[in-house]
């Protein structure tokens, strides 16, 4: 049986606009659910970053400690990062990604010391 042009697009059928009403609604809801988790996630990963950089601080600042007996001195907390940096304890000054600055404070003891974050407070202590 021979079919006419007329027939043929009469038999192709396609997506009613309720079939696609439907699945643009379950594609919204999709991502209604996910936006909230991903737009944390920057925020999140900024907070390691920055433990990351203060662990690694306070390591290197045990190691001179062990060497040197002694804590790095200087005037502020760059002075004493940027000795870390000269004498090869670090090969460049660690960043905060959002911007902050790194503070170290020296126990009065001068036997411990502890690194915080001007931006997200003393992490991964």
């Amino acid at each position: 049986m021979k079919k006419t042009l007329c027939s043929l697009w009469r038999d192709q059928r396609g997506f009613t606009l309720i079939e696609l009403a439907v699945t643009i609604f379950v594609i919204s809801i999709l991502i209604a659910i996910a936006l909230p988790n991903l737009r944390g996630t920057g925020d999140k990963a900024s907070k390691v970053a920055c433990e990351g950089n203060q662990r690694l601080i306070r390591a290197q600042l045990e190691n001179y400690f062990l060497t040197e007996h002694g804590y790095p001195t200087g005037l502020t907390d760059t002075d004493r990062l940027q000795q870390l940096v000269t004498q090869g304890y670090l090969q460049t000054l660690p960043t905060c990604p959002l911007g902050g600055t790194y503070h170290i404070t020296i126990a009065a003891d001068k036997n411990s010391v502890t690194v915080d974050c001007s931006k997200h407070g003393a992490l991964g202590l």
